[in-house]
């Protein structure tokens, strides 16, 4: 594909499942901590960060993939296998991006599956998925706050809430104790996640527009500051997306 685009998100193609393998391969290798996040997690993880009302900097949140403290960081063999890491994950953070950009009411995470003795069957898991969309979302609670006090924020999160907290009441805790309770709550994810991204779209194009130093001609109505915010918060658009233009 040629370099020359001018769409950014169609120059770096999403990962093969070869260089899924190959990314799964070392997330799992000796060169890496017992922190790091496996696979699934990741995916989660770098989901959240796509979906976020600001992407971040790499620099802010690659190192949380590694693990929590600085120690976590992976050994790497050569420069060359280090940016050949990086790389792939960020080509899957582009990939993901693009496919909500695409289509957020159809997304597809990176789900384990599991199997128990005495049951044939084999069980959809999206509990270390969930763990990595929120350790992104802690670690930029307040920018996430309108999500939270939004009329259907609540209710969107709670699987992944349920299925990722690592504060839960153990009341919430009686709700993902079977694999039949984690696998529900798992085909819950994909809407939560579409809903979300969508959620924030008003407020990334805002950020988008501020840091490209560029003016765009709306085709809506411009948006009154004391109206409620079109994403759907249920705060006033100056108290909400409108925040990001000032």
């Amino acid at each position: 594909m040629s370099k020359q685009n001018s769409n950014p998100m169609e120059v770096i193609p999403a990962l093969s499942d070869i260089e899924m393998d190959e990314l799964d391969n070392f997330l799992m290798s000796d060169a890496t901590s017992n922190e790091i996040m496996m696979l699934d997690s990741l995916d989660g993880f770098l989901t959240a960060i796509a979906s976020s009302p600001a992407m971040l900097m790499p620099s802010e949140w690659l190192p949380r993939v590694w693990g929590p403290t600085a120690e976590d960081a992976p050994t790497f063999d050569t420069n060359a296998q280090a940016e050949r890491i990086i790389g792939l994950i960020m080509r899957h953070l582009s990939g993901i991006t693009w496919s909500l950009h695409q289509d957020p009411e159809h997304f597809e995470p990176v789900f384990d599956t599991n199997v128990y003795v005495d049951d044939e069957r084999e069980y959809v898991d999206g509990e270390m998925w969930a763990h990595g969309y929120m350790t992104a979302i802690n670690m930029q609670r307040d920018s996430w706050r309108a999500v939270f006090e939004s009329k259907h924020g609540s209710e969107v999160l709670r699987p992944i809430y349920l299925l990722g907290s690592p504060e839960v009441t153990p009341e919430e805790e009686e709700l993902t104790k079977t694999p039949a309770q984690r696998e529900e709550l798992s085909k819950q994810i994909p809407a939560s996640v579409g809903w979300i991204y969508k959620f924030w779209a008003p407020q990334r194009h805002a950020v988008a527009q501020r840091t490209s130093g560029k003016t765009v001609e709306h085709e809506s109505p411009k948006q009154g500051r004391n109206a409620a915010c079109s994403c759907g918060s249920g705060r006033k658009f100056k108290k909400c997306c409108g925040a990001s233009a000032v």
